[in-house]
Order: structure tokens, then sequence, then C-alpha cells
């Protein structure tokens, strides 16, 4: 523990050392010391989450060229997020090959040929917080409304005719709820401004009387407003469907429409052409020659036809380059099966944090604070945010179950160890959880929160583990064994014939090949 608060005290000196010249540089500097982009790609899976890096180093150099100092720069960040709620995200990565879904602040400084706002019911947007915001009545930060230039926009407080404590204590009460009102409600105007003017030429906005609730709900004040504009200017009229009655329920509940999906194009036709192909599939086969009959000779035309077509489609393959950059779990999809980590790279799909990630993420944290001292160094609060929303039994049972097994009586060489290498012209980046030395060298550990134990295609990424491992420590590949190592039941999975560089070499070479 001394050595490394030494190591680390050495690269604090480093840093600071930096500290008097640009400011930017510094920031790479911290960057590339916290790896943070190899963080970022094993939670992101892509390279989204580096705009947010860049759009941050293109403030400070905004901020570097006006003369600011590093010093300066920090207190304006205080102020900015403060004040100002932060600094503003990146701009999303603007795609016309996809369907783009981004909340309203995340859309920021962007523009789309067709946006679509959904949701413009009352309690959706705007939403039913009534949260109490300040005002100049409880936070004497802020300026009287009577001496703002937007006086006549915002709620007015006046004790005019008020002779007792408890009519002034209502007054202040009623000031309250409406500076909540309508300061709320300018706070969504201001972000359906943002949300309507992404849109380039077609704009779309909807609601539904009924949401997905038991209760009907009213479109909102903004559809209103949004439905004026559009009927003003020769756009469609909103309809008149009168309000559901009282106690009236939601159809969706009472009579759920179901479908099939993906869409059959055939519908109701599906059975007289399966009963057509089993008719065909117990005929004779025929030869697509010539026939003296037309009829015949144009069924044949019209077979000819479908064959070459159907060739045509599977030999006009769309192609999907590698991007640059992979994460091991990317590499895992890679060689699992490449057809659908295509798609996904071409059709990617927003991904929400279950409970289960959510835990295996608390539980890889606990190890790592088994063999290190950053809660002492740091406080515990900065791991807070990574713990399950709520108690979690689950995850004290793979507590329980690691410290029975063999690693937990085991000093390990290094956990959370980042890494990052090039494979066949492509950068992999990953984190291996835990080193162990072992009496021919090391062996690579990986923790799975799982019970299932994983196939061949996921010993990929403990190729990846152990080939990182041997470069970072300067040792023959030979002489380092990986394990997966399945906690939930105890069992430890070390597979012997792991692929080797030159192998995994040609596992991304053949998938650039065939791309």
């Amino acid at each position: 523990g001394y050595q490394r608060l030494v190591r680390f005290a050495g690269d604090l000196r480093r840093l600071r050392s930096r500290a008097g010249g640009a400011i930017s540089d510094l920031i790479s500097e911290i960057e590339n010391y916290l790896t943070l982009e190899s963080e970022i790609t094993l939670r992101d899976g892509s390279q989204a989450g580096r705009r947010h890096l860049d759009r941050f180093l293109d403030e400070a150099a905004k901020f570097e060229r006006s003369g600011g100092t590093v010093s300066a720069f920090l207190d304006w960040l205080d102020v900015a997020a403060d004040a100002e709620g932060g600094l503003k995200a990146g701009a999303p990565e603007i795609r016309s090959d996809v369907v783009q879904i981004l909340t309203i602040h995340m859309a920021k400084g962007a523009e789309w040929d067709l946006v679509a706002v959904p949701g413009l019911a009352e309690g959706t947007f705007p939403g039913n917080n009534t949260s109490d915001p300040d005002n100049w009545l409880k936070n004497e930060k802020h300026i009287p409304f009577a001496l703002r230039g937007d006086a006549a926009e915002l709620p007015v407080f006046s004790l005019h005719g008020i002779s007792k404590n408890s009519e002034a204590a209502k007054a202040i009460k009623e000031f309250g709820s409406r500076c909540v009102e309508n300061i709320k409600m300018r706070e969504e105007m201001r972000l359906a401004y943002v949300a309507v003017t992404r849109a380039k030429s077609h704009l779309i906005c909807t609601t539904s009387r009924w949401r997905n609730g038991s209760k009907s709900v009213e479109p909102s004040e903004i559809f209103y407003l949004i439905a004026e504009v559009a009927s003003a200017l020769g756009g469609p009229m909103i309809s008149d469907t009168p309000a559901p009655d009282d106690g009236a329920e939601n159809p969706t509940l009472e009579n759920p429409i179901t479908a099939i999906w993906p869409v059959d194009p055939l519908g109701e036709r599906r059975s007289a052409f399966d009963a057509a192909i089993v008719y065909v599939n117990k005929s004779a086969a025929h030869s697509l020659g010539q026939a003296n009959d037309p009829e015949i000779a144009s069924w044949i035309d019209d077979a000819q036809a479908l064959i070459n077509e159907n060739k045509q489609r599977a030999n006009n393959q769309i192609q999907v380059p590698l991007p640059p950059r992979l994460s091991t779990s990317t590499l895992v999809a890679l060689h699992s099966d490449p057809q659908e980590l295509a798609l996904n790279i071409r059709r990617p799909m927003p991904r929400g944090q279950d409970q289960y990630s959510r835990r295996g993420t608390a539980f890889h944290l606990w190890v790592e604070r088994q063999f290190t001292n950053a809660a002492t160094l740091f406080g515990d609060e900065y791991l807070d945010y990574l713990d399950p929303l709520d108690d979690d039994s689950q995850l004290e049972d793979l507590k329980k179950a690691w410290l029975s097994s063999e690693f937990a009586a085991r000093t390990p060489v290094r956990v959370e160890v980042p890494f990052e290498t090039t494979i066949a012209g492509v950068l992999i980046r990953g984190r291996i959880d835990a080193v162990y030395a072992t009496p021919t060298g090391f062996e690579v550990v990986d923790w799975k929160t799982g019970s299932v134990q994983l196939g061949q295609s996921a010993a990929v990424q403990l190729a990846m583990y152990r080939l990182a491992w041997a470069k970072l420590s300067g040792v023959d590949i030979s002489t380092v064994s990986a394990a997966f190592h399945y906690v939930p039941t105890s069992v430890t999975d070390r597979p012997s014939d792991l692929l080797d560089e030159s192998a995994l070499i040609a596992l991304i070479a053949g998938i650039q090949e065939a791309s």
C-alpha cells in the first residue's frame, strides 16, 4: 500500500507540472492517465461516449484562447455546475441510416429531416413534477420578480390588505404554487421549442387520449399550441374526437389488440400458400426446360425469374466494416455471430441497464475493494451510484459465495487491469478482473455472476485477456493461463485450447476480408 501511495504521489507531481501549460494538453494527459477512453469503450461498446470528452476539450480550448488559467477554468466549471446544471452535452452523431431515439436534451444542437415528438399529454409533456423551485422569497440569490425584465410574465407577490401571520403564510404558499406552475411551464415551453426546432422539413407531434393507463389524459397545452400553428400554416386540423365519457375504460386494456411481429406479408393467404408448398414438395421434380404448352412455358419463365431474383439478392449483400475500436465483448460477438454483430453495428439500439448488470457491476466493485484501498483514500460515496437501486439479497449471496472460493484467500497481483492493444489493425480495449501468480507464471481470472457456463465464443474473451497480460507484463504467453470463475456455483472453468495471437489476428482479419 505504501508503494502504491508513493507511485500515486509521483503521478500527481508529474500531472501538476503540466498545469502551467495549455489547459487542453493537461486534460488530455489526465484523460490518458485515468484511461477514460477505455472506460467509455467498455461501458458504451462504441465511440458514442467519446463525443462528450471531445465537447469538454472544446470548452477547455475556448477558455484557453481567452487567456484563462487552469485554476480559473476549474472555478468556471464550478459556477457552470451550480448555476447552469453543468456544461452542454456533446451533440449526437447525426445518422441517416437508422432511426435515432434521443431525449430532447441530448438532441440539442442537431437537426434531422424528420422529427417525431410523442407523448404531448398532460402529466407527460409537460411533466407533473410539482417540486417547489426557488423563488426570491425563499432564496436571496434570486432577483425580486418586479426588478426583472420579464416581470410581466412572472407571478406577482403582495401583502396588501393582509393583517394576520396566518394570512401572510397562506399568501407566501400560494405565491410558491404559482411560481411552480409558471416557472415549470416556462421551462417546458423552452424544452418544447428545442424539440420542434430539431426538424428541418417534417415534424410529427402526437399524443393519445389514454396513453397506457386506465384513465383518459387530456392533450397538453403544448400540443394545442403546436396544432394551432400547424393549422394556421395550412397543416392538418386537430381531430374533433370527443373526450371519453366518465367511467369509460381504456379500449386497449379492455380489448387488447394482438398482432404477429414481424408482419407476415401473406397475411390471410398464409395457410393456402403453405398448402401449396406441401403440394409442390410432394410432386416430382421438374426440369426448367422448354415446353410446348404456352401456360406451362409461362410457369417455367416465372420460376426462372424468381430463381434469378433470389440469386441476385443473395449476391447483393450489404458490407458493414468493423469499427476501428472494439471492446472485448464485441470481440466475443464477432466470434459467436458475425452476421448478428454486423446488424447491431448497422442498426444500433439503445440498451437500458437492468438489475442483472447493476448487480454485476456492484459485485465487481466489491471484489476490487477487497484488495485495494480505494474506499479509504477517496471515501465510499464515489462508488454509491453503482450499487443496485434496491436492497439486493442475491448480491449478498454472491459476496458470500466468493468469500468461500479459492480466490478469496489468494492475493492477486493486479485487479481491474485496463488494457488496449492492436490486433489486425483494430484497437481492442478491455479490462481484466484479476491476475493471480501461479508456480509457472500468471493466471487471469474473469468473474461471472451468472451460473450458466459460457461456450467457446466466450473463451475468445479469455484469450484476449491472456494475450493482453502477456504483453503488459512482458512474459511469454505460454506462461499465462486464464479462467472463468462462476461465482454462484463456485465453478472455475479453465479452457485449455484458447486462441493465441495468430488465431486472434486470423479471426479479425478474416472478418475484415469478408466485409
